[in-house]
């Protein structure tokens, strides 16, 4: 199978408006030929509103969705349109595009409804202002909230692992699940004072509903021996245990901002994981909360100084066994 990137989709619109530079209607490129859906490039004339079009039997029901960026998909009879006006980002909209065509070609079942979902992640997205090359903070942050999750919450709760997964989503937390959460913070060993991390926002380290609240702080030290970004995306897609997740893993890896057709841009930083220390949060933790701030003050961000806080220590075992235990599958007994 050959890798649909964005620079082809741009060539291919390119292509379409030299053919048809002074004319009215439209006219559209087939983009996949071995595809059982009809899939094509549509440059319209002569405003040249440049559209995805899918052609399915499927029943996907008619409604419109209009995204930033001048962006407006149609789903109707049959069809699915992702429409972007002249003036659209040009990037932004070949992106969507290719990993649209990307996740249509992976997708067995029903793919016109799962590139339906797939928009609606991407709509989330783009409202946040993503979808380009993730900076390198956000590399570092994806890494170390993949590697919590493929090191102490799929083992700990298995099947239902990726739906606490909550950090790409916007959540308060990176993971929560009942009455326990997880704060994930990773920092590079070249930082200046690795054992300082941000805290963003009075609730990220607010333990007022919850049983058990810890803060994972991981710090990478760049390797050529160790795993990039694409690696751990791939051996998670691949882990026995995502098995029946994949769908909801897919969407949390877009809603963070991961896009298979930038995988180019990461493949040559490696990591190795060089210390995970774990710190239950406490009353006796330092941290700002809602009750400690005057009426008025919200969005508070600040820097924590880990070192200040080794009283509040915890084993890797013990947060694994909490997790552990505050699993509750439907249907099953408490026991």
């Amino acid at each position: 199978m050959t890798r649909i990137t964005p620079q082809k989709v741009a060539e291919s619109f390119a292509a379409i408006e030299r053919v048809r530079a002074a004319s009215h209607g439209s006219s559209r490129r087939r983009l996949l030929p071995d595809h059982s859906l009809d899939v094509f490039l549509e440059v319209r004339f002569p405003g040249r509103e440049r559209a995805l079009v899918i052609a399915s039997g499927e029943q996907i029901g008619n409604r419109q969705l209009v995204m930033a960026n001048g962006l407006t998909c149609f789903f109707r009879e049959g069809y699915v349109e992702v429409v972007a006006q002249p003036a659209t980002d040009t990037h932004i909209f070949c992106t969507l595009l290719a990993d649209l065509v990307d996740h249509l070609e992976r997708t067995s079942v029903s793919p016109a409804a799962a590139v339906v979902r797939r928009i609606t992640s991407w709509q989330r997205v783009l409202g946040r202002g993503l979808g380009g090359v993730l900076k390198p903070e956000a590399r570092i942050g994806l890494f170390g909230e993949l590697l919590v999750l493929r090191d102490l919450v799929l083992p700990a709760c298995g099947r239902d692992a990726v739906s606490r997964w909550q950090g790409p989503a916007s959540g308060v937390r990176d993971f929560a699940w009942g009455a326990w959460g997880l704060e994930v913070k990773t920092t590079s060993g070249d930082r200046r004072n690795p054992l300082r991390c941000r805290i963003h926002g009075e609730k990220q380290l607010d333990d007022g509903s919850l049983d058990y609240l810890a803060l994972v702080h991981q710090q990478l030290q760049s390797d050529q021996a160790g795993s990039s970004l694409c690696d751990l995306v791939d051996e998670l897609r691949d882990h026995p245990g995502i098995a029946g997740q994949r769908g909801v893993l897919e969407n949390c890896l877009i809603e963070a901002g991961w896009f298979d057709v930038h995988r180019s841009h990461y493949e040559s930083e490696r990591w190795q994981l060089s210390v995970r220390r774990c710190f239950r949060v406490t009353e006796d933790f330092p941290r700002l909360v809602p009750r400690l701030l005057a009426k008025g003050i919200s969005s508070v961000s600040y820097d924590l100084d880990l070192g200040a806080c080794g009283q509040a220590l915890v084993r890797e075992a013990e947060v694994l066994a909490v997790l552990g235990a505050g699993v509750h599958h439907p249907g099953e007994g408490n026991g």
